[in-house]
């Protein structure tokens, strides 16, 4: 294995799993059913400025963020969930999009190798 992260720190996700093997493997399967579902959501909800249903699907996925370990991520979440929820700084929300949708074929790539390594 020896394989390093560079896009995912999973300290969080093995912190919570307590060292249980199969919890780790269930959270990396919802990880990577998730996280690509919310990332779709947030660009349509942008794209259609639905701005209330974009702060929520922003808020829901800082959860799913905690356990990824993406700090760019996680920041261009909360931004957009600030911008979106206030309707202010709306110029940024497409910087925000394009950054989540940036880290996350990497992210998901690193996620299935780690799933597959156990």
């Amino acid at each position: 294995m020896g394989t390093t992260a560079t896009y995912t720190n999973l300290g969080y996700l093995r912190l919570m799993a307590d060292g249980d093997e199969e919890m780790i493997q269930t959270m990396l399967a919802m990880l990577l059913e998730e996280l690509p579902e919310e990332v779709g959501l947030i660009k349509s909800y942008w794209q259609a400025e639905n701005w209330a249903e974009l702060a929520r699907v922003c808020h829901k996925m800082k959860s799913t963020l905690a356990f990824v370990g993406n700090g760019e991520m996680t920041a261009a979440n909360q931004a957009l969930e600030k911008v979106a929820k206030h309707k202010t700084d709306l110029h940024r929300s497409e910087g925000l999009v394009a950054t989540l949708e940036g880290y996350l074929p990497h992210v998901v790539r690193e996620l299935a190798r780690t799933a597959e390594n156990g």
